[in-house]
């Protein structure tokens, strides 16, 4: 399920180049808004890790400078989750106060709509709207991020995967194949006070169609609340 948002910004919106943080939290704050705290504060999984929504980058008419966008006129926002209840909570909080934050700017959103997107059973090549990251956490504390051409990667995807599904939708999650295709662009970008290395290109993904959509649904690797791994068609 998604919901797609068009925002007005009152004045011209300037924001920095790492800005996830800032908007997952007016996010938060719309969930909290419509009703769903229970969704931040609770979470999936044992762990409670899973906040199962995921969210691409801003768009419209903008330009870089100075290490920051500028954005004109009207931004787009996509929000994603497997759970109805997530997207419908959120489309509530902007309908109850449609204003939201994002730095100094306030935003009003003028247009919000739900949708769907179905993919039969197969093959499908998507590709990142949103940086992919895959990393271990060490037992020192240190941080390790893998590449999408080292052997750990695609392994630590499926894995993922796995536990997104059993913790979110239970039961045996549908098999998947994730092949990265070449090219894939390496990002480093900043999420609060962590650095982290990312990486955008296609993605060959084979399953079910109920797998396929919940991948759509979730994205790709670690940090999907934060506003990573998410995917698009083509």
């Amino acid at each position: 399920m998604q919901i797609l948002l068009t925002l007005q910004p009152e004045n011209e919106l300037i924001i920095p180049f790492n800005y996830n943080h800032q908007l997952q939290s007016a996010l938060y704050a719309k969930l909290r808004e419509g009703g769903g705290g229970h969704l931040h504060d609770e979470g999936y999984g044992e762990d409670r890790d899973f906040k199962a929504f995921v969210f691409g980058a801003l768009q419209g008419e903008h330009r870089k400078e100075d290490k920051h966008f500028r954005f004109t006129g009207t931004v787009r926002l996509e929000v994603r989750s497997p759970v109805f209840e997530l997207c419908d909570i959120l489309q509530r909080g902007f309908e109850r106060n449609p204003v939201c934050k994002l730095f100094d700017t306030k935003l009003t959103a003028v247009g919000a709509s739900l949708g769907n997107v179905h993919f039969p059973d197969g093959r499908e090549i998507l590709h990142t709207a949103s940086p992919v990251a895959v990393y271990r956490t060490e037992p020192d504390g240190k941080t390790t991020f893998f590449a999408p051409d080292q052997p750990e990667f695609v392994p630590y995807l499926i894995a993922n995967y796995q536990n997104k599904y059993r913790a979110i939708l239970g039961g045996d999650p549908e098999p998947v194949t994730i092949e990265p295709l070449e090219p894939q662009r390496r990002i480093v970008t900043r999420f609060k006070e962590k650095w982290m290395t990312c990486y955008k290109g296609n993605y060959a993904l084979t399953g079910s169609s109920r797998a396929l959509e919940f991948i759509y649904n979730t994205g790709l690797g670690v940090k999907n609340s934060a506003g990573f791994g998410m995917l698009a068609k083509r």
